[in-house]
C-alpha cells in the first residue's frame, strides 16, 4: 500500500514537473531534501526521467522495507528478536534526513550497528567460533576509524594527506568488504536466508561503483545525485535480513554464485572502482581523504615532484564551478603555454609554478625557493634589521651623559629609550607576577609621571619626539636632599621587591644591562624621579634596610 502510494505520488510530482516546468516538486518528492540550484543546469527531461526511476527505486524498497515477516517455521530466540529490532532501527535511521553534527551522527549509527554485529556471530549458525570472531573483529574497525575521524576532525589542515593515511584508508576499505562477503558466506551457511537476499548483498558491491561510473560521466550534478539516491540495495539487503530471520536455519552446500555474476562482481571486491572513470585522482578534489584546502598553495620546492600535480588540483577546485581534475590539469598547462609565450594569463604564478616550474622560475624566481630557504632569507633580513637598529641605538646611547656625575656609585647606567607610541617604561621585581599590578596602575583615573603598584614601577615621560636619554643609579642610603634645580619635575614613589631583585627593562636595541637596583635585598625601595625634556634621573634607595 504504501509502495503504491509513493509510485502515484511520484507521477503524480512528475507531471506537475512537466506543467510548470521545473523539477523542484518530484525532486522533493523523490529526493526528499530541497534542490537548491542543482537542478537548473541540466534540461529537464533527463532529470524526470532520472526522478522517474528514482521513485519506481524508493517504491520497490519501500515495498521490501514495509512487508511483513517472514511465516514463522521455529520460535525466535531472544537474539534473533533483539537483532531484527536492531536491523529495523539501522534501515529507519538510514532512510530519514539527519540535521546533527556529523559526530552526533556517527555516535548514533554506531550505536545500532555495533550492538547488530555481536548479535550476527549469536545468531549465525553454521559457521565456527573463530570464523565468527573474525566477522567480530574485523567488523568492528570500520567503526572504530570512522569514530576517530570524526574526534580527529580538527586537527591542523593539510594540503594533502600522507601515504601511510591513504594505506590505512584503503586497508578500512578492503576490511569492510571483506566483512560484507563473510556476512553474505556466513548467511548462506545458515540456510535461512533466500537467495534473493544473498544476491542484493552481493549487489552492493557493484551498486558503489555505478553510482561512481554514472557521476564520471555526467560530470556532477543534478544526475550524479540522482544516481546516489538510487544506491538503496544495502538497505532493502538489512530489511530482509530482518525479515527472514524467523525461518528455520539449515546447512547448506558452499554458496554457488552464477558465473557471470562472479565475473562481474569479483573483480570489482578485489580492485575496488577506480574512483572515478578515466580521471587521474577524483572527479573533484574536495573529499576530506584525498585534500585539504589550505589558504595559500603550497610552494613547489616544498611539493614532491609525484605529489605536485595533485596539489595544484587542491589548491585550485571550487566546488562552485565543477570540473574533472583533467580539465583543471588541461586549463593549468595551457596557461603555462601562454606565460611561456608572454601572453597575459589570469592564473597566479604560485598555482602554475606547481605544474612548470621551470617557466614560472624565469620571470619568478622567488617562487622556486622552499619554505626553509624563505625563512633563512626572512631572518637573515630580521638580524640586518636588528644590526641597523643597534647601530642607531648606540649612537643614541653615545650622546647620552650622566645628569648628575658627582653622584657617582658602582651600580648605575644609562641608555636612551624612544618608543613611537610614547609608552612608558617600567622596573619591576624580576620574580613577581607583575600583571595585576600593571592592570591596577592603568585602571586609575589618572596616572602622574610615576606610578607604582606593589613590585612595578612605569614612568611616562618618553616622547613621540625624540629618545629620553636614562640613567638609573641604585643607592645603599638616601640620597643628598632633594634639589629641583634644572628639572621640570621631581617625584618620589615607593616599590616593593620580596624576593630582593629590582631590575630595570630593556630600553634601547643595543640592549644596554642595567644593574640590580636593589642594594639592600628583600624590602621596600624609594623611587626618585627627575625629569625634564630628553633626561631621566632615577635614583633608587631602600626605605629601611631588610632584616639579615
Amino acid at each position: 500500500m504504501a509502495a503504491s502510494a509513493c509510485l502515484a505520488i511520484t507521477l503524480g510530482s512528475i507531471l506537475l514537473s512537466l506543467v510548470i516546468g521545473t523539477a523542484t516538486p518530484a525532486w522533493l518528492v523523490t529526493m526528499w531534501y530541497s534542490p537548491d540550484e542543482v537542478i537548473e543546469g541540466p534540461p529537464l527531461v533527463p532529470v524526470l526521467g532520472g526522478l522517474l526511476l528514482l521513485g519506481l527505486v524508493n517504491s520497490w524498497m519501500l515495498w521490501e522495507v514495509l512487508r511483513g515477516p517472514a511465516p514463522a517455521a521455529v520460535p525466535m530466540r531472544r537474539a534473533a528478536t533483539w537483532l531484527r529490532l536492531l536491523l529495523y532501527a539501522d534501515v529507519v535511521w538510514l532512510l530519514i534526513p539527519s540535521f546533527l553534527p556529523g559526530l552526533v551522527e556517527t555516535v548514533i549509527g554506531l550505536a545500532i550497528w555495533v550492538p547488530a554485529l555481536v548479535l550476527f556471530t549469536v545468531v549465525l549458525t553454521g559457521s565456527g567460533r573463530l570464523f565468527r570472531l573474525a566477522l567480530l573483529l574485523l567488523g568492528l574497525v570500520e567503526p572504530v576509524t570512522s569514530l576517530v575521524d570524526c574526534l580527529t576532525d580538527d586537527s591542523p589542515l593539510q594540503i594533502f594527506v600522507s601515504p601511510a593515511y591513504k594505506a590505512t584508508v584503503m586497508a578500512v576499505g578492503m576490511t569492510a568488504s571483506v566483512v560484507t562477503v563473510m556476512l553474505l558466506l556466513a548467511q548462506r551457511r545458515d540456510g535461512r536466508w533466500s537467495r534473493a537476499t544473498l544476491l542484493i548483498g552481493l549487489g552492493t558491491f557493484a551498486s558503489g561503483f555505478l553510482v561512481e561510473l554514472v557521476d564520471g560521466l555526467t560530470r556532477g550534478g543534478a544526475i550524479e545525485s540522482i544516481a546516489e539516491a538510487m544506491d538503496v540495495l544495502y538497505i532493502v539487503w538489512l530489511a530482509r535480513t530482518a525479515r527472514e530471520l524467523n525461518r528455520e536455519p539449515r546447512r547448506r552446500a558452499p554458496l554457488r554464485v552464477p558465473a557471470p555474476v562472479a565475473a562481474a562482481v569479483l573483480p570489482l571486491m578485489v580492485v575496488g572502482p577506480e574512483g572515478r572513470p578515466h580521471l587521474t585522482y577524483t572527479w573533484q578534489s574536495d573529499d576530506l581523504m584525498e585534500c585539504w584546502v589550505a589558504s595559500e598553495p603550497p610552494r613547489v620546492s616544498d611539493i614532491p615532484a609525484h605529489e605536485r600535480e595533485r596539489a595544484y588540483i587542491c589548491s585550485v577546485n571550487k566546488p562552485s564551478r565543477p570540473a574533472s581534475d583533467q580539465e583543471l590539469l588541461g586549463r593549468g598547462r595551457d596557461a603555462c603555454a601562454r606565460f611561456a609565450a608572454g601572453e597575459p594569463v589570469r592564473a597566479r604564478p604560485a598555482l602554475l609554478a606547481l605544474l612548470c616550474p621551470e617557466v614560472i622560475g624565469r620571470r619568478h624566481p622567488d617562487l622556486l625557493l622552499s619554505s626553509a630557504q624563505i625563512a633563512r632569507r626572512q631572518a637573515e633580513k630580521e638580524d640586518i634589521e636588528r644590526e641597523k637598529l643597534a647601530r642607531a641605538a648606540r649612537k643614541e646611547d653615545a650622546l647620552c651623559r650622566d645628569p648628575w656625575p658627582t653622584l657617582r656609585t658602582r651600580f648605575q647606567a644609562t641608555a636612551s629609550y624612544y618608543d613611537w607610541d610614547a609608552q612608558p617604561y617600567g622596573i619591576y621585581d624580576a620574580e613577581a607576577d607583575t600583571e595585576e599590578s600593571s592592570e591596577a596602575i592603568w585602571d586609575r583615573e589618572s596616572i602622574g609621571t610615576l606610578a607604582t603598584s606593589g613590585p612595578l614601577a612605569l614612568i611616562f615621560t618618553p616622547s613621540q619626539d625624540w629618545a629620553t636619554c636614562v640613567t638609573v643609579k641604585a643607592l645603599r642610603s638616601a640620597p643628598p636632599p632633594l634639589r629641583r634645580k634644572g628639572w621640570d619635575e621631581v617625584v618620589e614613589a615607593d616599590i616593593f621587591s620580596e624576593s630582593g631583585h629590582l631590575v630595570m627593562q630593556t630600553l634601547s636595541a643595543s640592549r644596554v644591562r642595567f644593574p640590580d637596583l636593589a642594594r639592600g635585598g628583600p624590602g621596600r625601595y624609594r623611587l626618585r624621579l627627575y625629569t625634564r625634556p630628553g633626561v631621566d634621573l632615577v635614583l633608587v634607595y631602600p626605605v629601611r634596610r631588610a632584616a639579615w
